[in-house]
């Protein structure tokens, strides 16, 4: 690894997104690699992946008022964001991370 390749690795973080139910076939795939700022949070991420995929992608997900859904869970490395932090929730590291978007499903 040169230097260059070095400090790129320390700046940005490799994070593979995994989408879960009915988001493969809004967004066309079932996982995608991204590639952030290091330090940005899980919002900047929804941000990103909405800008990306466009507006069916941001109205599955995003509600007008810039939360997420309630029927959308997701999950850094196995984690609930709810449980650490939410959108605010920062993506630093040095390996590769994982992101599950999962919409919940409800019913009876």
């Amino acid at each position: 690894m040169n230097a260059k390749e070095d400090f790129r690795d320390k700046s940005t973080v490799a994070i593979k997104v995994r989408f879960m139910g009915d988001l493969p076939s809004v967004v066309g795939g079932r996982d995608t690699m991204v590639s952030v700022p290091q330090g940005s949070t899980i919002g900047d991420l929804v941000t990103s992946l909405c800008d990306h995929y466009g507006e069916g992608f941001r109205c599955r997900v995003v509600s007008q008022s810039g939360t997420l859904h309630h029927d959308i869970l997701i999950f850094l490395n196995g984690e609930n964001i709810q449980e650490i932090g939410e959108l605010e929730a920062r993506l630093e590291g040095n390996s590769e991370m994982e992101i599950i978007m999962l919409p919940a499903f409800e019913g009876g």
